[in-house]
């Protein structure tokens, strides 16, 4: 068997077997010493040279067959193809950016010699085959040859005139009919006078080759085949010729025995051989042929013109053959014989170039028939163009008349007041009334019915969440009799758990169920019913509602609880509310916040009232890092890591600091605004006087910056077993920024032989956002004697309540999440807390009981150097959900988005909002002029972010809805994956289900086979789920999550089913849409290509060192390259690294070097997170890049984004057959968007455009 290779992918191969030189020195700039390959302590091979790999794009006959036909039923017989001619040829230097030709092996067919069929061909197939090859030459495709043969029966002639005939469309053309009386004889005559005159023109350049049939003509042709690079470079080599022609070289030199040296009068060099390029050759055939019937010359003969090597464009001969016959057509209408005009006119240089570069005609296509056989076209009459918009199975509030709303208050007006006598409604209401809110009822009330806006201001604990929904509630239901109005009370939280967690609470007060007249309302989950009146929900669900009903007509109260944190949601409410409240006067908003920066809001809403309610807190001792020092007596040595550098040695720093404190005794007192890190020793004794000299040294040798673990375990040490008069139990809570800093402090209590779990009086508990809910509930087990120290992010300041936590530590850091509008770039920087932070930190020590709050900063930095409030997040996030909520409200009108957010609260910039429109742009969510496109409304209705929504309507439209769906609920809220604490180093949990490159697909196949498990029984499911470390509660959420998404695409109109009432944690996706929405749900091929389409821009390149060779036994084996030796490169933002997180963060080659991934974030370096590698094939297709096609060097390349990634192409056919089926490709799902209810299937071209691109992409 011989296995046929690409001749120039093989060429770099054989030479390492073939010259021995070579090959020694090829593998030698790799592996200098074959024993250094051995060695398992290898350093790292860095190359410094680092490339793209220029991949070859190469598909089957027959996809390309495929794709040709169905442009041309798009388009229909217009449709042609370019010539490669008509690329413009750029000179460019590929290997400067790209590795090209690096001996890949590259299998073209396989010839299995073994069973060759013997049979001797006939004299007919080698007849045929020697005439096809001549047909050829003429510039004919070869498909096309073989067909005029066959329609001929073998008579080359005939066939010859067949393609003539066909290519240039003679049926087509309109001439004047030649009379039939016309003389054959005189014809013939005259047709001879003109061959004679002819043979005396052009002598031995004229030949009759067949008497009165076929002539041809020698003509040379230098203007056509002239290259004026050769020609300069002749005309340089002939000027050196002159110049070595005045001065002869001495001959004596050349033999070495001259003695003149430099007076010698002749040349002293070696004679130089110049070699003379050489001219293509200019000889050209011009064939005239009569066909038989011919009334020349009435009619044009047939003109056949090519070179006679074959070297010419064969486009450009046919077109020259075009403009031959057109003059000969003109003089036949005279009857005047045109063979030496037509001869002429191809000798005329500038008339045969102006044609060239002026026409462009293409002709008949290889993949066209000469004689197209009648389709049979297929009867779309009876087929629907549209689909029935689907129904989702939700109870309809808005339909309930006014009359039966006033029965429902009726009825709870009357359970309201039988409610007053029940025993254990009275016991609560006894709880209530301890809360310092109750003792404000009168005040609240009176605020509230007097102004349309009211600020209650209120301290942790001081019951402000449960009590003011309810006084509004319970004041409308005991003066309902008089005024018969109506009440709906809407008040959002900012977190899921809380608005659900009050609810229960309210509702647990008022002694009645949830979902009575208190309700709650989250993603994926509602407890409500017609007799709720009091609604707690998330901010982005009354945002939502607004984008329904921007005047909430239903709504009479609103509430925005924990207005002081600032989300962009809540700040974005505020606006639109500020807004409402101009159309609505009856409107009342109820703003609630902590005590801290009230005045901002007040100010916002015109002066509104302010009331406060005091805290129900246990006191807290505060203990800054100054009194740290004293107690703990902590000391900061010379060689530690969490010292800075300082002037002169540590013997000098003491005489420094005794000198100090003398002068810094009677010292001037130190400006408040100067830092403790910029102060001199003695400015840090004069600030702080009564501390000891050992807390001053510390004060001035601490590096700030960082985290001291020594001293926190110190901290720790002293809490539990130092001598103090605080509590000896109760939890201890150690606020650190991040999880790297949790997993650092873990290990050094962990290896702590007095803190350490072992020794069975402590446990450690590690909270942060990524760990599973399981892990994370850990935090509220009893634990009886057991001590409990939880490490924790800012996770812990306000969503979660530690009840027996009676210490905290405070580094006083935290991780923020920034986001570079320029570079479109999310950062988690660590940075200082604010004051309002490391009051909410404190305050999780006196929940329960008196408690202590250790700061690691000194009492100064937080007076003076912290923030009162951190960031809004409104600053410091990407603005593109916001702006396509604005446009949802507006309908989708121009409007001017710098103007509207302009009105908020703190003002985004200009800049952030620019950059945003631009990305919206960018994933075809806006039009140039800023306003929703197609795409955009539906992107705006899904509360996803843009790129996932974008995943979801592709996935509907390409019928693999069902793991679109998977994927993007895996995105939008995490990953199944959660492998425990102590093994995370240990466990690759996602090896066993590892797909295609790609972390999105490696989670959708993890989730596919629990879901098959879970068809067993739910007990197998958990089971796998276990042994797999998938979270099983995640997994539910994630069914969940599929099921909302499939919700909103039934209600746009792109998915057509009727949809059965959700069943929770039970994933029926695939049941409920059926097989045809589904039918590509397994091409893993396409789901990368539709995660191209929704990713993009976000691409980068992966670029690899040098390929290299190892020498073994069977000869020279490729080494691929480690994963650190390979660097991912984005187009604006230069260099990224994959996350560890991610599948291919061990992949040391990839089969194409370009990813995709969901977001970009920087914490101590630039990561990519959630990546999948990208196919070329399914970069051309589904990538938003603008596409072209050039000729670099002789190759056909396909660039993409201005050159700035580009592909060779086996043919410029492949490239311009791609470039055409993606226009069509944007045009249809242009028109979907427009028209969701639209039925691809059955629409004129979508059905044929779709399967053809599914059919490509899953075989190539």
């Amino acid at each position: 068997m011989i296995i046929l290779l690409n001749h120039v992918t093989w060429k770099p191969l054989l030479q390492l077997y073939l010259d021995p030189v070579i090959k020694e020195n090829y593998l030698h700039k790799v592996y200098k010493e074959s024993s250094k390959n051995k060695s398992k302590n290898e350093s790292p091979r860095i190359s410094s040279k680092l490339k793209v790999e220029l991949q070859t794009l190469r598909i089957s006959e027959e996809s390309e067959r495929q794709l040709y036909d169905t442009l041309k039923h798009i388009y229909g017989s217009s449709f042609k193809l370019s010539d490669a001619s008509e690329f413009e040829i750029k000179k460019s230097n590929l290997e400067k950016q790209y590795w090209v030709e690096r001996g890949n092996l590259v299998i073209k067919g396989i010839v299995d010699y073994s069973s060759k069929d013997t049979t001797p061909k006939t004299q007919e197939q080698i007849t045929r085959q020697f005439a096809t090859n001549k047909l050829e030459s003429y510039g004919f495709h070869q498909s096309h040859c073989i067909e005029a043969l066959i329609h001929s029966k073998d008579d080359m002639g005939k066939a010859l005139e067949v393609l003539f005939y066909k290519y240039y469309g003679i049926e087509n053309i309109v001439r004047s009919k030649v009379s039939n009386d016309t003389d054959t004889t005189d014809m013939l005559e005259r047709r001879q006078d003109e061959k004679e005159a002819l043979e005396s023109i052009y002598g031995d350049m004229f030949t009759e080759k067949i008497k009165n049939q076929i002539w041809t003509v020698q003509v040379e042709l230098d203007y056509l085949v002239r290259n004026v690079e050769i020609e300069q470079e002749i005309s340089r080599i002939k000027q050196q010729q002159e110049k070595i022609k005045e001065k002869e070289v001495c001959r004596l030199f050349i033999l070495k025995k001259c003695r003149f040296g430099n007076k010698c009068r002749f040349l002293h060099q070696q004679p130089q051989v110049l070699k003379m390029p050489e001219r293509e050759d200019p000889n050209f055939t011009l064939e005239i042929r009569f066909p038989e019937g011919c009334k020349y010359p009435y009619e044009p003969p047939y003109f056949y013109f090519y070179k006679n090597d074959g070297t010419f464009s064969s486009i450009n001969c046919l077109r020259i053959g075009r403009r031959l016959y057109n003059e000969a057509l003109s003089l036949a209408e005279d009857g005047t014989p045109s063979i030496f005009s037509i001869i002429s006119l191809l000798e005329n240089e500038f008339e045969i170039r102006r044609y060239l570069e002026e026409n462009k005609e293409s002709f008949l296509d290889q993949n066209d028939l000469l004689f197209p056989k009648l389709s049979k076209t297929e009867d779309e009459g009876d087929l629907a163009t549209h689909h029935e918009l689907g129904s989702i199975n939700r109870r309809n509030r808005d339909n309930i008349t006014w009359e039966e709303i006033l029965k429902t208050d009726d009825l709870i007006h009357k359970n309201f007041k039988e409610k007053q006598d029940s025993p254990k409604y009275k016991r609560m209401k006894e709880v209530r009334r301890k809360l310092p809110a109750w003792s404000k009822i009168g005040n609240i009330l009176e605020t509230v019915y007097e102004n349309q806006v009211t600020i209650i201001s209120g301290e942790t604990g001081c019951g402000k969440s449960t009590q003011v929904p309810q006084f509004l509630l319970d004041d409308w239901i005991l003066n309902r009799s008089e005024s018969k109005e109506h009440v709906n009370i809407i008040c959002t939280q900012p977190r899921r758990i809380s608005a659900v967690g009050v609810a229960e609470r309210v509702a647990a007060e008022r002694d009645e169920r949830i979902g009575d007249t208190i309700g709650y309302q989250i993603r994926l989950e509602s407890k409500m019913s017609n007799k709720t009146r009091l609604t707690f929900c998330t901010t982005g669900i009354l945002l939502q509602r607004l984008s329904m009903n921007p005047d909430l007509t239903d709504a009479t109260h609103i509430i925005v609880d924990e207005v002081h944190e600032r989300s962009a949601e809540s700040d974005f409410l505020l606006m639109l509310l500020k807004e409402l409240l101009t159309k609505r006067s009856n409107l009342k908003v109820i703003l609630m916040s902590a005590t801290l920066k009230a005045e901002a809001f007040s100010s916002y809403f015109r002066e509104a009232p302010i009331l406060c309610i005091p805290g129900k807190t246990f006191p807290v001792e505060q203990i800054f890092l100054e009194d740290v020092f004293e107690w703990t007596n902590y000391v900061l040595e010379e060689n530690s890591k969490y010292t800075r550098k300082i002037k002169g040695d540590w013997e000098q720093l003491q005489i420094d600091l005794e000198t100090a404190e003398v002068e810094g005794a009677s010292a001037a007192a130190v400006k408040e605004s100067i830092q403790d890190e910029n102060l001199t020793l003695t400015q840090i004794v004069n600030r702080y006087r009564c501390y000891s000299r050992q807390a001053h040294k510390n004060l001035y040798v601490m590096d700030y910056e960082k985290i001291n673990f020594e001293l926190i375990e110190e901290i720790v040490e002293w809490i539990c077993f130092g001598l103090h008069d605080y509590p000896k139990t109760g939890s201890i809570l150690v606020f650190l920024p991040g999880f790297a800093e949790i997993i650092t402090l873990k290990n050094q209590l962990n290896d702590n032989k007095n803190l350490s779990p072992k020794t069975g009086k402590f446990i450690i508990v590690p909270l942060h956002s990524s760990l599973s809910n399981e892990e994370q509930n850990l935090v509220f087990k009893k634990t009886g004697d057991v001590r409990k120290i939880v490490l924790s992010t800012n996770l812990a300041e306000t969503s979660i309540t530690i009840d027996d936590c009676v210490f905290v530590i405070d580094s006083g850091k935290m991780k923020e999440t920034r986001f570079n509008s320029n570079q479109n770039m999310e950062s988690l920087e660590t940075c200082w807390v604010s004051q309002a932070n490391a009051l909410q930190r404190k305050g999780r020590a006196g929940r329960v009981m008196p408690g202590v709050c250790i700061h690691l900063y000194t009492s100064y930095k937080f007076k003076y150097h912290f923030s009162t409030q951190p960031v809004p997040e409104i600053l410091r996030i990407p603005l593109e959900p916001l702006l396509l909520r604005i446009q949802l409200l507006h309908k989708g009108r121009k409007i001017d988005s710098y103007q509207i957010l302009g009105k908020m609260l703190e003002p985004p910039t200009a800049e952030n909002i620019r950059t945003a429109i631009k990305r919206l742009q960018d994933v075809g969510a806006f039009n140039s002029e800023c306003t929703l496109t197609p795409l955009g409304h539906h992107l705006a209705a899904l509360p996803v972010d843009v790129r996932i929504g974008k995943l979801i309507l592709f996935g509907a439209i390409f019928c693999c809805l069902d793991s679109a769906l998977t994927i993007a609920a895996c995105l939008s809220h995490k990953s199944p994956f959660t492998i425990p604490f102590e093994k995370r180093h240990e466990i690759d949990a996602k090896k066993e289900f590892y797909t295609a490159n790609s972390d999105h697909l490696t989670v959708l196949k993890a989730y596919k086979k629990w879901l098959e498990t879970c068809a067993r029984s739910n007990y197998a499911g958990q089971v796998f789920a276990n042994e797999n470390y998938l979270s099983i509660r995640t997994l539910y959420t994630l069914a969940d999550i599929k099921y909302q998404f499939l919700e909103l695409l039934v209600s746009i109109g792109f998915v057509p089913v009727n949809l059965p009432k959700r069943q929770s944690n039970v994933d029926k996706v695939l049941e409920i849409t059926g097989v045809e929405l589904n039918i590509n749900n397994d091409n893993y091929k396409l789901l990368q290509g539709l995660l191209c389409a929704a990713l993009y821009p976000n691409v980068v390149k992966v670029l690899t060192p040098e390929k290299s060779f190892q020498i073994q036994s069977a000869g020279a084996i490729p080494v691929q390259p480690r994963p650190e030796e390979l660097r991912f490169q984005t187009k604006c933002d230069g260099f990224v690294s994959v996350h560890p997180s991610s599948v291919n963060f061990h992949v040391g080659y990839f089969p194409s070097p370009y990813l995709v991934f969901q977001e970009k974030i920087k914490t101590s370096k630039i990561f990519i997170k959630e990546v999948t590698m990208v196919p070329i094939l399914l970069l051309i297709l589904f990538s938003g890049y603008e596409l072209n096609i050039e000729l670099h060097n002789g190759l056909s390349i396909v660039s993409l984004e201005d050159g700035w990634i580009l592909f060779s192409v086996e043919s410029h056919r492949v490239g311009q057959l791609l470039q055409r089926i993606r226009k069509e490709l944007v045009k249809l799902l242009e028109e979907k968007m427009k028209d969701p209810l639209l039925n691809l299937l059955n629409h004129q071209n979508g059905r044929k455009i779709i399967q053809t691109i599914v059919n490509v992409v899953t075989k190539d």
